[in-house]
């Protein structure tokens, strides 16, 4: 019995996240030392473009193993990427010109948007702290997360949230939450006030029983949006 209600519970939140509409390509990078200005260069070179949907993100990544960069494309799969598509040869161009200042490849996964707060300023949140999980029953935790961020929403003001499912790659979890600020200073005494909360407490009780498989710190570089 148990069983099937995490399954029936599983369904549900894929398909509440397909709804969302939103897809998100993620790609690792181990940037060269002293060659990230380069990476940053030619990232803006290509990607800064109108978009028919979504972004185009780099961010600088600390605490995660062999990771320094990460590169983010996130949109409508049904109207994805540049307004006006580049040619095969201006891609590979630009992938020979990235491949120099790189090591070897870090991962990549797949995700869907289930949750974003709309009343975040992105001019605002550069800085990103990220829980990878496994929420032992994703319809609960998802319950249980709505009603959460509406509660803190003061305490938030301007911060963005999010929650996303790992469809493909990551690094063992099954979806990912976010707390974007300022800066890395900014989010810690957010999490701080945020932990105090009676909401927080609730959170907790009413979200089940969650994994952590990795938190980790995130910079924006780069933000291209559709235009």
């Amino acid at each position: 019995m148990k069983k099937n209600y995490f399954l029936i519970s599983y369904l549900l939140l894929i398909i509440q996240g397909a709804n969302a509409q939103t897809s998100i390509r993620v790609y690792d990078l181990n940037v060269k030392m002293g060659h990230a200005s380069y990476v940053a260069r030619n990232f803006a070179d290509y990607h800064d473009v109108e978009r028919n949907s979504g972004a185009a993100v780099l961010q600088s990544i600390n605490y995660l193993d062999d990771v320094s960069h990460r590169i983010i494309f996130a949109g409508d799969p049904a109207n994805w990427g540049p307004k006006v598509k580049k040619s095969d040869a201006e891609w590979q161009a630009y992938l020979r010109k990235q491949q120099l200042h790189l090591n070897e490849g870090r991962g990549s996964m797949v995700m869907t948007s289930l949750r974003w707060r709309e009343e975040g300023d992105w001019e605002k949140s550069k800085a990103s702290k990220y829980w990878e999980i496994i929420p032992e029953d994703p319809g609960r935790f998802l319950k249980a997360y709505d009603k959460f961020v509406k509660s803190i929403g003061d305490i938030l003001d301007w911060r963005i949230v999010s929650l996303t499912s790992i469809d493909m790659g990551g690094l063992g979890g099954t979806h990912t939450t976010s707390l974007k600020g300022s800066d890395l200073n900014d989010i810690i005494l957010i999490e701080r006030e945020i932990q105090k909360t009676k909401a927080f407490k609730e959170f907790l009780e009413e979200r089940g029983n969650v994994k952590l498989v990795k938190s980790y710190y995130s910079n924006t570089i780069h933000r291209f949006n559709k235009r």
